[in-house]
Parts: C-alpha cells; sequence; structure tokens
C-alpha cells in the first residue's frame, strides 16, 4: 500500500515515495527488531525451562553438598577426638617423666596458597575423604600406642623411679656436658676409641647421685682403669656406672632411690681430669646417657646440650 503526506506548497496530499535510505531503514528496524526478540526467548528458556544435562547437574552439585556437610561432621568429631588423645597422651608422659612433654609448632603462612587452588570440587570431597580415612586409621593406632603405654604404666606403678630419668650429679648445668657415647678422641694415647658413657664435669666433691632405684651390684675402690666405681641394676633390665669417683658412699648390696647421694667426683684411675663417667645399659645394650635425662631437662635444654655433646670430640677418660 503507497503512503500518502501532505505538501504544503501545493497544498493537497502526494505520493510518500521511499528513497534507498528509507528501505535500508526500515531493514535496520526489522534486523533490530528480530535481536531483541530473539534475546527475550533465550532469555525466557534460560531462566524458566532447564534441559536435562542442566538438571543433572543440579542433582550432582545438591548430592556434593550433602557429602561435604558429612565430610565436615566427620572432621569436626576427628579433631575432637585428636584433642583427647593429645590431653591422654600428655597425662601419659607426665606421669611416667614427671615433666612437659615438648611442644612442636610449625607456621606455615596459609597465604601463599591463596588463589592458586583450581581443583575442581569433585577432586577436593574425593582428596578430603581419603585423609579423613587415613586419619582415621591413624586414630585407632595411636589408641592402641597409648592403650599399651597405659598398660606399661599400669605394670610398672611405682616402679617408675627404676627408670634412669635425671641427670647424677646435683645441681647440674648444661656447660657441665662432656663427651658422650661414640668414638672419641682418648686424652692419654690420643687415638680415637669407642667412648662407652658420658662424660659430666663438675668439681670435685661434688655430689653423685642414684638415677634411679635399684641395688648395688659393685662398688669398687681404686680400681686401676675406671678407678673408684659404682654399678646400680635396676628393674626392666636397666643398669647404671658411674667412674672415676672420689669417695664410695654405698656398699654392694644396697638398696639405693633415686636421688640419694652415692659418692662424690673425683680423678681416680685413668681420668684427666675431675668428673663423673656415667654409662647407660638396657638388657646389656650400651646406650646413650644423654637421651635419658626426662627428668631434668626441659626440650630446650637437650638441644643445648645436643650441640655441645657433637662438638666435643676428645673425653676425659
Amino acid at each position: 500500500m503507497n503512503k500518502y503526506r501532505f505538501n504544503k506548497e501545493q497544498l493537497k496530499f502526494v505520493e510518500d515515495k521511499r528513497g534507498v535510505k528509507g528501505w535500508i531503514l526500515v531493514g535496520l528496524r526489522y534486523f533490530l527488531g528480530s535481536l531483541v526478540l530473539a534475546f527475550v526467548y533465550y532469555i525466557i528458556f534460560a531462566l524458566v525451562i532447564s534441559t536435562e544435562k542442566e538438571k543433572q547437574l543440579q542433582v550432582q552439585t545438591e548430592l556434593m553438598e550433602q557429602e561435604y556437610g558429612k565430610l565436615q561432621e566427620r572432621s569436626v568429631v576427628l579433631d575432637n577426638t585428636i584433642k583427647n588423645l593429645q590431653q591422654r597422651d600428655k597425662e601419659i608422659y607426665r606421669s611416667i617423666f614427671n615433666s612437659d612433654p615438648p611442644a612442636f609448632s610449625s607456621n606455615v603462612d596459609n597465604d601463599m596458597f591463596e588463589g592458586i587452588d583450581t581443583t575442581r570440587i569433585e577432586a577436593i570431597i574425593k582428596g578430603s575423604g581419603k585423609r579423613l580415612d587415613i586419619m582415621e586409621n591413624g586414630m585407632v593406632e595411636v589408641e592402641k600406642c597409648i592403650a599399651e603405654i597405659a598398660d606399661s604404666l599400669m605394670v610398672l606403678g611405682e616402679d617408675v623411679t627404676s627408670i634412669p630419668s635425671i641427670i647424677p650429679i646435683r645441681d647440674f648445668t648444661i656447660r657441665q656436658s662432656g663427651a658422650s657415647v661414640g668414638m672419641k678422641v682418648n686424652p692419654f694415647y690420643k687415638t680415637v676409641a669407642m667412648h662407652s658413657g658420658m662424660d659430666l664435669l663438675a668439681a670435685t666433691g661434688t655430689q653423685v647421685i642414684a638415677a634411679a632405684d635399684g641395688v648395688v651390684e659393685k662398688a669398687v675402690k681404686k680400681g686401676k682403669k675406671e678407678g673408684s666405681s659404682i654399678e646400680i641394676s635396676h628393674k626392666n633390665g636397666y643398669v647404671t656406672k658411674y667412674k672415676h669417683l672420689g669417695d664410695i658412699l654405698v656398699r654392694k648390696g644396697q638398696k639405693i632411690k633415686q636421688g640419694a647421694v652415692i659418692g662424690r667426683v673425683g680423678v681416680s684411675g685413668m681420668s684427666f681430669a675431675p668428673h663423673l663417667h656415667y654409662e647407660v645399659w638396657f638388657n646389656g645394650e650400651m646406650m646413650d646417657p644423654m637421651n635419658y635425662y626426662f627428668s631434668t631437662l626441659t626440650p630446650e635444654m637437650f638441644m643445648d646440650m645436643a650441640v655441645i655433646v657433637a662438638n666435643t670430640g676428645q673425653s676425659l677418660d
């Protein structure tokens, strides 16, 4: 149908003929209108109508959220159980060694890990589940170990003091640490030989105390090599030896309590300077005495002693 417009000059209606521009404008109007309608239809379908794949993804997401919630609940239970186990472990440690257990901490800056995790949520949930299973199995093993320790403690009862867990020198300081067990330079022959105990430096006359409850098996005065020495047997297979003494204050067969004075430091036998040569044996096997100072040393003091011992290459006997 043709369109008409009023011509003011001619004062009449004339036919409105479109040019090329007119038809182009009309085409653009129709094209833009089609785009708007297509966009509206797309929005309606996207918001209202879900595809089968979208439904499946939604169901999977809901299942994963439920599984993640269960894993969080298990994690809380495990955290509480681990805290209880740590408390029980501390109590058992205190009852055996009469001191607080060493505290180890690990300061990790978690900020460095932010923003780099691109793992899919499925992998996170599977990995968390595996770690929780490992933690549960480890928790069972820890409970078994704690139960065994508790049983051993019940068997020991008052015999806990039969473990040589103190330093056998009165008023000992870390600076008095000398060479411990290992290959050391002999002060007389200047050759490397096995050193069977630990040298505890002290002034002549310093009191030497029993490291644990026990019975005196030997009390030898002025031996040629070991000088005046004492050997005490304890329960549970432990034996302690105290050599190069100046004085012996006990006799063979005498029962000794932990901390009781048994002698004094001297320079008897093949001793280079005043000190106590102290040995710990367990079921006939030579042990490093430094590992048995549970009731005397704090973790910090133990580390300081370890540094001194590691840098002492010559023994005093």
